[in-house]
Order: structure tokens, then C-alpha cells, then sequence
């Protein structure tokens, strides 16, 4: 979609950070601030499924209206926040650009739970700049260091694992648990939802992949940071894994089947989403400094796709790339992961294997995959391990792949972050993560 005349601060494909300029922008008005009205839009309360660029997009086009005939500016917090300010408007008008703004947004649980309980106007600030300038110039100034916080260099890869060195006894266990928030399933994981009717077979398989060739293909994109989180030290980023929005795509296209009750069907369809992931991910903004991953198939490693994906990136990023492998799809074809992992060798490439189960890290041998990375999907099962006599033995298994070597991904809880601890894991991905951090 073309983008429209003077909207310069309207939206962006990448995560933005527009604190400045609407700091900028009220110095001009402050003196003279009559018939101004602005309102603050709290969406970082918002899971992160529902932060993604489409979602942006849409948000912003709901201002147009007031953006081109009341001299409206649409300003964005680089952690979802939306400022809005302009000149003239009624409330109705302003309220019904808010209302169409929710809308964008108005399958996110949390947001549901928000208005059942009566808590909506939790949602948004409204000021009236000739009264209420000084209060909403305090508002704007604590947006501001978030926003410097976030800003700040990312580490190399290399460094941040070179550093990391701490002991079990160093991490002090001062997280209360929480209850269970709405989880986010980012990866290639298997989504299954509680209530599911009909498994996918072949036929669904071709009515999606069909469906996908004409979806615009931004709207299937979404990412992730990972942090390395030691003891009370404040959490790095370490890299952005960028993902294929599975859960968005079924809900969209498929939503009474499970798109990954047949694990073979599923891997084929996962091998569409690497394509269209290798096609999209080079036209995007990628910081040159910032270490990426992404989900892939052993068998589209090998594809002509891959190859031009590759020569693309590395013209924007210095980083190496991070490919992520499903541990399922690696033992499906042993010989020809090696094969793979020999090529990605030769391209200064990181592998994590994917999908994993703690109890595996007692039985894997990195080396032997010659793996950087081993990354572990939470279940609420395994608070059960702490305290009893597998806990020693997972501990032990951590220490002898290295802490830095373990990510603990779905998040989803306060107790997936006290049992990470707990067992010295001191990389971390998913929902709660993303709240407390980014």
C-alpha cells in the first residue's frame, strides 16, 4: 500500500521510537496550546502478537482522517505506547478514531479482560493541552527513558557469551510467581489449541499454502528477543529471532483444523513459511549490529532461495545469522543435517536446535550436533523437577553444555523465569520476558 502525504509520523514497518520528536513537537505548541487535544494510548500493555507492523499500520490508518483535517500527529513509543495530538477536533471525533484504533486490536485476551472488567479507560489518556499541558509534559518526559534504555547497543554475540560466567549460588530466587498469563507460541512449535475438531490433512495443506501465496506477506512476519538474564543484573538483549506468525496464519486461514496433528505435513508447511520468511526478511530494517535468528528446515538449506537469502544478508548485517532447527526435523535425516550444518560452518552461520524438552539435555550431546545453541520450550510441568532427584541432574547437564549455551523460550510465566534460575539457565525468550523487559 502506497503511503499517504504527510505522514511522517504516521507508522513504520520497523519498531519505532518517535519520543524525540513528539518532545520536539509540544516545544512549538506549548506556548499557544489552546483547541489541542491528545490522547495517550497504553498498547504496550498488549501481548506481542498483537505488536506487529500490520497491527501499526492499521492503528495509524485510523487517525487519517484527523492526521490530514485537524493537523494530527501520531507519534510512536518504541514499545507500542501511541501519542496522538492534534488541533480542533471534538471528542466524538477523537474518541471514534481511538474506538477504530481498538479495533485493530480487539481479539488480544488481554485486552478483552480489560473491558469485561470495566477497566477500558485503563487504555487511553485524554488531555486537554490548554489544561492539562504541564501534566502531559510530565507523561511524555517518562516515555523518554524507556526509550533510551532500549536504544542502547546491543553486545556482539561472541562478547556477551564470553562474559557470562556466574555460579548457581550467585542467583538469588526473588521472583514470586504469577498467574498464568495468555501464552505466546512464536516458533515453529506444534499449536494445538484445547479445542481443536479436525486434524489437517493433504487438502487443507494445499488450501493453505494456496492461501499463502497471495497473503501479504508482512502480515506473517513477527519477532522475538531473547535476554540474557543473570542473578539481579539488568537483562541484555542477545539476538532478534524473526518468525513466521503460525497462530496468526491458522487463525486467519484455517481456524477449525490442526494445522500440525500430521508432524510430516506440518514440516512441509513449515518449509513454505522458511521461503516466504528468506523473501520478506531482506527488505526490512535489519540494525547492522543486531544479531538475528530465524526458524528454518534442514532441507531448505539447500534450496536456490537460501543462497540468495544469504548473499542479501550479509549486506545489511555483520552479525553471524542464527538458524534454528526443530530437533524433530534434525534425527528425521541425520545425514543430511550434517551436510547442512557443514555449509552453514562454511557460511559463519550459529545453529540452536529447537523443541526441546529439559530432560533431553541430560542424554544430548552438543558436540556430537556440533550446535551452539540448545533451546528448551517451557511446560508448567517441570516446577515439579525442582526439589526432587532430577533436579541435580539437569543442573549438572546445564553446567556441562554451558549456561550460555541454554535458552529457556515460551516464557509465559513468572515461574518459567524462577526455574530458569533456578537450574542456572541464564538466556531467556516469550512473554514474560518481552513484559518485564522489553
Amino acid at each position: 500500500m502506497r503511503p499517504m502525504e504527510n505522514t511522517a509520523h504516521m507508522e513504520s514497518s520497523a519498531p519505532p521510537c518517535q519520543v524525540d520528536d513528539l518532545l520536539s513537537f509540544l516545544q512549538t505548541i506549548k506556548r499557544h496550546p489552546k483547541g489541542y487535544r491528545a490522547i495517550h494510548m497504553n498498547f504496550s500493555l498488549l501481548e506481542r502478537e498483537h505488536k506487529q507492523p500490520y497491527h501499526r499500520r492499521a492503528i495509524a490508518t485510523a487517525f487519517n482522517k484527523l492526521v490530514h483535517h485537524k493537523n494530527g500527529q501520531l507519534f510512536w513509543t518504541n514499545y507500542f505506547d501511541v501519542v496522538f495530538i492534534c488541533k480542533g477536533s471534538t471528542l466524538t471525533e477523537l474518541d471514534t478514531a481511538f474506538l477504530t484504533a481498538r479495533r485493530v486490536v480487539e481479539d488480544s485476551p488481554l485486552l478483552k479482560e480489560y473491558i469485561e472488567a470495566g477497566r477500558d479507560d485503563e487504555l487511553c489518556d485524554w488531555y486537554d493541552l490548554k489544561k492539562d499541558m504541564d501534566r502531559f509534559m510530565d507523561m511524555a518526559a517518562e516515555l523518554k527513558t524507556p526509550a533510551e534504555e532500549s536504544d542502547a547497543s546491543t553486545p556482539s554475540l561472541k562478547a556477551m557469551i564470553s562474559s557470562l560466567s556466574v555460579k548457581l549460588d550467585d542467583v538469588e530466587e526473588t521472583i514470586a510467581p504469577a498467574a498464568p498469563t495468555e501464552e505466546t507460541r512464536p516458533l515453529y512449535d506444534p499449536i494445538a489449541p484445547k479445542k481443536m475438531r479436525n486434524p489437517m490433512g493433504p487438502i487443507q495443506l494445499d488450501q493453505l499454502e494456496r492461501n499463502l501465496v497471495n497473503m501479504e506477506i508482512f502480515q506473517m512476519m513477527a519477532d522475538q528477543t531473547a535476554y540474557v538474564i543473570v542473578g539481579e543484573a539488568t537483562a541484555q538483549p542477545i539476538f532478534v529471532e524473526h518468525y513466521i506468525a503460525v497462530a496468526d496464519i491458522k487463525r486467519k486461514l484455517l481456524p477449525t483444523y490442526d494445522i500440525a496433528a500430521d508432524k510430516w505435513l506440518f514440516q512441509r508447511l513449515t518449509r513454505t513459511f522458511d521461503m516466504k520468511l528468506m523473501q520478506a526478511l531482506p527488505q526490512t530494517s535489519l540494525p547492522r549490529n543486531q544479531v538475528i535468528s530465524i526458524n528454518i528446515n534442514v532441507e531448505s538449506i539447500f534450496a536456490p532461495e537460501f543462497d540468495k537469502f544469504m548473499s542479501e544478508f550479509k549486506m545489511q548485517n555483520d552479525q553471524p545469522l542464527i538458524l534454528e532447527m526443530a530437533l524433530f526435523d534434525v534425527l528425521s535425516d541425520i545425514q543430511k543435517y550434517y551436510d547442512a550444518q557443514e555449509k552453514l560452518t562454511s557460511l559463519g552461520c550459529r545453529i540452536s536446535l529447537d523443541a526441546m524438552d529439559v530432560q533431553s539435555l541430560t542424554v544430548m550431546d552438543r558436540d556430537l550436533l556440533a550446535v551452539d545453541f540448545l533451546k528448551i520450550h517451557w511446560n508448567s510441568d517441570y516446577k515439579r523437577l525442582l526439589g526432587g532427584p532430577q533436579e541435580q541432574k539437569i543442573i549438572s547437564a546445564i553446567k556441562s553444555h554451558g549456561s550460555t549455551r541454554i535458552i529457556l523460550s515460551h516464557c509465559d510465566t513468572e515461574s518459567a523465569l524462577k526455574f530458569g534460575q533456578a537450574v542456572g539457565i541464564h538466556m531467556y525468550q516469550g512473554f514474560i520476558i518481552d513484559k518485564k523487559f522489553g
